[in-house]
């Protein structure tokens, strides 16, 4: 059985993703990925206090992550991550925009 994407990151983050629910699709993981090794980079070599994701999902187009612990600078990376999940398809991760209608708001590539 091949191993998901948010396998893959529960075992490259585990102090950062260990307890998070996580909801979304393989298009946005690779945000994800990005936003963890930033976290943990800065938790390692700055000083700034673990982070801890409970839970990351989409949410009215775009990606939602609630978090623990972190300074400023972390606040700064969640919003920074969740800002860019309207500009990537969440399916795919090629360049996508937010598609906003009766009962839908999603971020799709043109593909997708």
């Amino acid at each position: 059985m091949a191993i998901t994407r948010r396998q893959q990151l529960r075992a490259r983050y585990p102090a950062i993703l260990t307890h998070a629910s996580l909801s979304f699709g393989d298009g946005w993981a690779g945000l994800l990925d990005l936003l963890c090794e930033r976290l943990q980079f800065h938790a390692e070599r700055n000083g700034m206090p673990q982070v801890e994701i409970s839970e990351a999902k989409q949410k009215w187009g775009a990606l939602s992550v609630l978090f623990s612990g972190g300074n400023e600078h972390a606040h700064g990376l969640v919003d920074m991550a969740e800002s860019l999940s309207i500009r990537v398809c969440e399916l795919c991760g090629n360049p996508g925009e937010l598609q906003d209608g009766p009962d839908v708001f999603r971020t799709r590539c043109q593909h997708c």
